[in-house]
C-alpha cells in the first residue's frame, strides 16, 4: 500500500545527491518482524538500489500493487528507544543485525552546545548548578541501579525558558516534587533509604533533607499499636517523609552536589 516510507524513497530516487531519513520514535514498542516484512531484508546495505546503478538491487513484489520495490541507498532509518524500557528485549537478533546501535546518555556537561550549559537557578546568594547537580544524581542512580535508568537533562532543560530567580526557583520545585521523586519512588521500589542516598539525604542538615525519616521507631510503634505491642524495632519498617521546607530550601539542591554547604 502507498504510505510514508514508500513515498519517501520515491522522493529519494528523484533527488540522489540529497540524503533522506525516517525516523520511528520507540521502534521497540512494536511488532517489528510483522511492521517491516520484507523491508528487512531490503534495509541491508548491500542490498540496496545503488545511486550510480553499479549493479541491479534486490527488489520484492509488493502484495497489494504486485510492483517491484527497493529502497534506495540515500534513506536512512533512524529508531529511537529507551533502554530502561523492558520491552527492548522484542527488539530481534534480525534487525539488530541491520542496525549500528548508539548509545545516547543523559548530557550533564557544562560546556557550550550541552543543553545544561550555564543553567543555574539564583536564589538571593545562592546559586544551584543543575549540570553538577544532575551528575551527581546520576553517579549515585548508577551505583545503586544501572547506567541505563540514569535520569534524562530533558527533566531540566525547560527551566531555560523560566526567568531565573524565585520563578525558576519554584519551576525547579516542582520537578523534584512531581517528576524526580516520583521516578526515583519507581526505581526503587519505595526503598526511601535509596532515595535518601541518590539526593545526599544522608550528608545534609535536617532542613535540608527531602525525605525526613522519623528517628523515634520505638514512639511510633507504641503510639500505633499501643505499649505492649511486642514487635522487634529492627524489623518493622522506618517511616519516611517528604519535607515541604526542603523544596523551598536552595541549600537541598546544593548540597546534593556540594556536601560543605
Amino acid at each position: 500500500r502507498e504510505g510514508a516510507f514508500k513515498e519517501l524513497c520515491r522522493k529519494a530516487r528523484l533527488a540522489p545527491d540529497q540524503q533522506f531519513a525516517m525516523v520511528i520514535d520507540e521502534i521497540n514498542r512494536g511488532n517489528i518482524s510483522k511492521i517491516f516484512g520484507e523491508l528487512i531484508t531490503l534495509i541491508e546495505v548491500d542490498k540496496r538500489d545503488p545511486i550510480d546503478g553499479a549493479k541491479p538491487p534486490v527488489e520484492v513484489k509488493l502484495t497489494y500493487s504486485g510492483e517491484l520495490f527497493s529502497v534506495p541507498a540515500n534513506v536512512d532509518l533512524i529508531g529511537t528507544m529507551n533502554t530502561a524500557d523492558r520491552s527492548l528485549a522484542l527488539v530481534d537478533t534480525a534487525l539488530r543485525r541491520r542496525f549500528d546501535f548508539v548509545a545516547r546518555m543523559p548530557d550533564v556537561r557544562d560546556i557550550v552546545g550541552a543543553p545544561l550549559h550555564g543553567l543555574k537557578v539564583t536564589v538571593g546568594e545562592d546559586a544551584i548548578d543543575i549540570s553538577q547537580m544532575l551528575g551527581r544524581i546520576n553517579e549515585r542512580v548508577e551505583a545503586l541501579y544501572d547506567r541505563d535508568h540514569t535520569i534524562g537533562h530533558a527533566y531540566f532543560t525547560p527551566l531555560a525558558g523560566v526567568p531565573d530567580g524565585p520563578t525558576r526557583f519554584a519551576a525547579l520545585g516542582e520537578i523534584f516534587r512531581h517528576r524526580l521523586l516520583p521516578l526515583l519512588e519507581e526505581y526503587f521500589f519505595e526503598d526511601w533509604q535509596k532515595i535518601r542516598l541518590v539526593l545526599a539525604d544522608n550528608q545534609k542538615p535536617e532542613a535540608a533533607r527531602f525525605v525526613a525519616m522519623r528517628e523515634d521507631q520505638e514512639g511510633d510503634l507504641a503510639g500505633l499499636f499501643g505499649a505492649e505491642h511486642g514487635l522487634d524495632t529492627y524489623a518493622t519498617k522506618r517511616r519516611y517523609a517528604l519535607s515541604d521546607e526542603a523544596f523551598a530550601t536552595p541549600a537541598a539542591y546544593v548540597g546534593i552536589y556540594d556536601l560543605d554547604v
